[in-house]
Order: structure tokens, then sequence, then C-alpha cells
């Protein structure tokens, strides 16, 4: 099984860009790394990200950056996020435009309002070409990408 916090991210910073030099600004700015190892690209959402976030982060996955075809692991288990069906709704929509090849996307969460929203995405994101799953355990949204 693949370890990927051994790997060393391909992107990485904070949403909105820029030099963050504050402690205190990181702490309120939502994260993310991106990771490839294995054939599967591994997505960490850190902080309180919003749509404007999720976005950006899917447009770094997107046709064109050579990621499109991996599987991807999308880890919320250090974000806090409650996003209205609306909203998500866009976020599945925005994210749909990228299928392109055929895939697997597993959303990793720990909390159950993370589960809960994301599973309402995953109702969303119906596609021909992209499979969507919601985990709580890794080793198994792993195993489920790798299948």
């Amino acid at each position: 099984m693949p370890n990927h916090r051994t790997a060393q991210p391909i992107i990485s910073g904070y949403f909105g860009g820029g030099t963050v030099d504050s402690p205190e600004v990181r702490m309120m700015k939502a994260r993310f790394d991106i990771y490839e190892k294995e054939g599967v690209l591994f997505i960490s959402i850190q902080g309180d990200p919003t749509i404007s976030d999720i976005k950006q982060a899917l447009n770094q996955t997107r046709d064109g950056s050579g990621y499109s075809s991996l599987s991807r692991l999308w880890d919320f288990r250090k974000a806090a996020f409650d996003f209205s069906a609306e909203e998500l709704e866009e976020i599945a929509s925005h994210a749909s435009t990228a299928d392109l090849e055929s895939s697997r996307v597993a959303m990793l969460v720990s909390h159950d309002l993370s589960y809960g929203v994301s599973r309402m995405y995953e109702a969303y994101r119906k596609s021909p070409l992209t499979d969507v799953k919601v985990f709580r355990d890794e080793a198994e949204a792993i195993e489920w990408l790798l299948e």
C-alpha cells in the first residue's frame, strides 16, 4: 500500500496564493498539498476551504496538469466544511467539466458532518467517466482506488 506521507508535494500552498508570513493568518487560511504516489493523486485539504478554494484545487488536477487520468484521493480529515446543497451542486458541476478520462475519486473524511456533506456531493457528482465514493478509512479508500 502506498504511503503518501513519504512523497514530496507536487503542489503545496495556501488558497488565495501569496506568501503568508503571520502564523495567525496561516491558521485562518485553508491549505492544500498535492502528492502523486504509485498511480494515485493525493489531495489533502486543511482548514476551512471555500467553494473557490475547492475549485482552485480541482483546477490543479485538471486535464493539462498530467494528472487527470489518475485516481484521486481527496483527504478532508483536517478540513472543516459545511456547504449547502446548491454549493455542492456547483462544485460537482465544476468537477464534471474535467471528466475526460475514466478515473476514480475517493473522498476521505473523519467527522459525521463531513461524511454527510460528502455523500451529498457523491450523489451530485454522478458521471459515466468518474466513480466517486466516500470513506472514513484511508487504507480502504486506497484499496478501492487501486482495484
